[in-house]
């Protein structure tokens, strides 16, 4: 079962998300956007697809190949104590050191402000993931 809150008219505790498109197949530089949200990942993943508002579907109105390349969304949950937007800015940068971003990348550009060390580790913990997704996806594709 999947409970969503709904009061006074807006949907209420969805959590706070930060999220990774990458490519089903490609190991190396496989990241085409990251994004945070505060709506369910499905639904977020749904909006960035359908929506007809060019900057809610942002991933559909800035990567012409969504619709011909297989791709999938790792979200990660955001504690309650950190800043959605912080960490996201966190997992860019060190995607962006890393040379995970795609040449196609299309979303915010990495910036270099400085991150406290409890946003660091978890943004070192979502890379890793995401390095190790794309790892076992790419062996996937080849077999």
């Amino acid at each position: 079962m999947t409970l969503l809150r709904v009061r006074g008219g807006e949907l209420v505790n969805a959590g706070s998300w930060v999220y990774a498109w990458v490519k089903a197949d490609a190991q190396q530089e496989p990241v085409i956007y990251v994004g945070g949200t505060g709506l369910p990942p499905t639904v977020r993943t749904w909006l960035h697809l359908h929506d007809r508002d060019p900057e809610v579907s942002r991933l559909a109105a800035r990567y012409s190949e969504v619709a011909r390349e297989d791709l999938d969304v790792l979200a990660f949950a955001v504690p309650g104590h950190l800043a959605r937007r912080l960490l996201k800015a966190a997992v860019v940068q060190r995607l962006h050191r890393q040379g995970l971003l795609a040449e196609q990348y299309v979303g915010d550009p990495p910036d270099s402000q400085p991150i406290p060390e409890d946003v660091a580790e978890l943004a070192e913990r979502i890379v890793a993931a995401v390095i190790e997704y794309s790892r076992a996806a790419a062996e996937r594709s080849t077999r």
